[in-house]
């Protein structure tokens, strides 16, 4: 099976699309698959740069699409990529002849998993409308506590068991197991911590940039 990974976060180097596509692809190669890994935001610098990204996506029979949620939907090259991919790109059919799979990782930096639903969606109504079989999502909340470090090495290192479920159901041609996502989906802290915390980061940056005003203030607020 060849299996291309394609990172949609616009983060050139480290990002958690690329640790949790790598978790994941890195599995698939143990269990026999040939693996690539590419990134979508270069491939529209030029109509050439495109057109050999759509070329990889070609070649695989199983696209593993990895990307953060932006808005509650998809990052705009990664919808820019499934556009082109739908409108002439590479055919519904793999180089072996069956049907091309698609299967997501996507995360938020939110607690609440609920957050990449739309996104998930919008990935599952592509895979109907391009003639691409729909192989399953895995969902993870508060993406960026991974710092772009291994999954093995973050606080999510309790999800590996679900990439070695999602792995074996795609090298046997099966949708990543309900169950598998269902495990993922569990927060890692309360949400009030993370509305806390979060706002004593925010604190310290306008502290660190000298900002001393209340942090509520809406100075141009249009008065009710």
């Amino acid at each position: 099976m060849n299996a291309l990974l394609l990172i949609g976060s616009p983060k050139p180097k480290a990002s958690a699309s690329r640790s949790f596509g790598e978790a994941l692809v890195t599995r698939l190669a143990v269990r026999g698959a040939q693996a690539r890994t590419a990134r979508v935001a270069p491939a529209f610098e030029s109509a050439e740069t495109l057109g050999r990204l759509l070329d990889e996506i070609g070649w695989a029979d199983l696209v593993v699409l990895s990307f953060p949620v932006y808005v509650d939907s998809l990052p705009a090259p990664v919808m820019r990529l499934l556009e082109a991919w739908a409108d002439g790109g590479p055919s519904r059919l793999a180089p072996g002849g069956s049907t091309r799979r698609l299967a997501v990782l996507t995360q938020c930096g939110f607690p609440e998993v609920t957050h990449c639903a739309v996104a998930i969606d919008v990935c599952r109504q592509f895979c109907r409308e391009a003639g691409v079989e729909w192989a399953g999502a895995l969902a993870f909340g508060m993406g960026g506590a991974i710092e772009g470090r291994p999954v093995e090495r973050s606080p999510l290192a309790r999800s590996i068991g679900a990439f070695d479920a999602a792995a074996d159901a795609l090298m046997a041609g099966r949708e990543i197991p309900e169950a598998a996502a269902q495990s993922v989906r569990r927060q890692l802290a309360p949400s009030w911590t993370y509305t806390m915390f979060g706002g004593l980061v925010w604190w310290w940056v306008a502290r660190k940039r000298g900002v001393k005003g209340p942090l509520r203030l809406r100075r141009y607020a249009q008065p009710l």
